[in-house]
């Protein structure tokens, strides 16, 4: 009956560890997609307050200033897959 158990164990657990691989390969490829994404946009948004600050403009470079806080941005996190049977 031991014997029985530890076969069945080994079967089963292996199978269930294998069966999410394709949920954390997506996972991961959404992660780098959207913090690239984030990159690209924060990028963009830092050129165009540059060039809005080099007008020689007292008040664009202040408004400039103003703009380049909201440049800023915090990453989006994407939810990790869930493990286990009860997800």
């Amino acid at each position: 009956m031991k014997y029985a158990i530890a076969i069945l164990a080994l079967v089963l657990l292996p199978g269930c560890a294998l069966l999410g691989n394709k949920d954390y390969t997506n996972y991961v490829e959404a992660s780098k997609s959207v913090s690239k994404d984030n990159t690209v946009a924060q990028t963009a948004c830092f050129n165009t307050v540059t060039e809005i600050a080099k007008s020689g403009d007292a008040g664009a470079k202040v408004g400039a200033i103003a703009l380049a806080e909201k440049c800023k941005s915090d990453p989006v996190k994407v939810e990790p897959p869930k493990k286990g049977w009860f997800k």
